[in-house]
């Protein structure tokens, strides 16, 4: 598999984590931004327009990271906190930190390691300090922590 399709399958894989396995949830108390679609690329074209640039400034690339997959790779995500690890968040999470994570499970308890990978830890991590509902950023907070004890526990 070349760096191009790994790319796009992380980036697939991320989306389907928050997306998919969180579930869509329709909220009348609020008015959260949502894409117009959840399918790639549409969902990260729209999302560029409203976040062209992670937390540092950079420019996300074209499948909506900043970060390489080898940089990635190299990350101690076990240890790392919430405002270090929101920058390797990508683009549909920068623009849509609520909606990525509407209908979440009560707990992440459920989540297997194995079906993470750095960027959605850090799409976690970005939810709890910039989602627009408080319930959603605590969630998002427990939930970090929840998988943090979990990659200590199986040496991630």
């Amino acid at each position: 598999m070349n760096k191009e399709e790994s790319t796009k399958k992380q980036l697939a894989f991320i989306i389907w984590l928050l997306v998919t396995v969180a579930g869509p949830r329709a909220s009348a108390e609020e008015s959260i931004p949502n894409p117009e679609s959840w399918s790639f690329p549409e969902v990260v074209d729209s999302a560029r327009k409203l976040s062209p640039t992670n937390v540092e400034g950079h420019p996300f690339n074209r499948f909506g990271l900043v970060y390489s997959s080898e940089h990635l790779a190299t990350l101690h995500l076990s240890s790392m906190p919430a405002i270090e690890l929101q920058k390797y968040a990508d683009v549909v999470t920068h623009a849509y930190p609520d909606a990525v994570v509407r209908g979440h499970p009560a707990s992440c308890e459920g989540i297997s390691v194995g079906d993470l990978n750095e960027t959605a830890v850090a799409g976690i991590a970005y939810v709890s300090l910039h989602a627009i509902n408080e319930k959603t950023r605590r969630w998002a907070a427990q939930c970090l922590s929840v998988l943090q004890e979990k990659l200590r526990e199986h040496g991630r």
